[in-house]
């Protein structure tokens, strides 16, 4: 608590530690309220803030989100903030499971539009026949990313989204590759630091 302050992502968020009052200057910010406990994802690390800077740029409204590996719950929050109709987390974490809830809890008082799952992604899709969604936010070791790119693809409506975060330059070409191959078209590739975000639309 005493080293962490309110946080600027993009051109429209603020991270704000939950005790904090909003200081004045940020009044004109949406503003996310972060419980940082035991989960992953305060937006102060590259791969956070750039799912989060894609996330601005996009229309989210009346969207149906999915959110795998869902940590601190930061972009499944975002999301709502941004419009977002349906979210649906997922973490093999119950640790993080709790933190998502609780967070989104934070900022809207409630778990309306939210359905969290604990598991696995590849078997949860299956067991809750996820799919048709307009976006997937997908913020994880791009080890795993590589293993479940065609699954994201079969739970994306065409034309739909997919946001990967947790890839370091080095593993760009590679995840490229696997998303061309899953009739993915890429449309943004972003960069900080050593790490890379990439936006990919489902197309076919």
């Amino acid at each position: 608590k005493k080293y962490w302050g309110p946080e600027v992502v993009g051109d429209k968020l603020l991270v704000l530690p939950y005790w904090l009052e909003l200081p004045k200057e940020y009044q004109n910010k949406k503003v996310i309220k972060i419980d940082p406990g035991a989960a992953f994802g305060t937006g102060s690390h590259p791969t956070t803030s750039l799912c989060l800077e894609q996330l601005e740029k996009i229309s989210l409204s009346s969207n149906k989100i999915l959110d795998i590996g869902s940590g601190s719950g930061i972009l499944s929050v975002a999301a709502k903030c941004f419009g977002a109709n349906e979210i649906y987390a997922i973490d093999n974490d119950y640790l993080a499971i709790n933190s998502t809830e609780s967070n989104f809890r934070l900022n809207f008082g409630n778990l309306d539009n939210l359905h969290t799952y604990l598991g696995p992604f590849d078997s949860l899709v299956s067991q809750y026949s996820l799919k048709n969604f307009d976006f997937i936010l997908c913020n994880i070791l791009a080890e795993v990313i590589k293993g479940i790119i065609p699954e994201i693809s079969n739970s994306l409506k065409i034309d739909g989204i997919v946001i990967l975060s947790g890839i370091l330059n080095s593993q760009k070409d590679e995840i490229i590759k696997l998303l061309n191959a899953s009739n993915f078209q890429v449309n943004d590739v972003s960069s900080k630091k050593d790490w890379v975000c990439i936006t990919a639309q489902k197309i076919l």
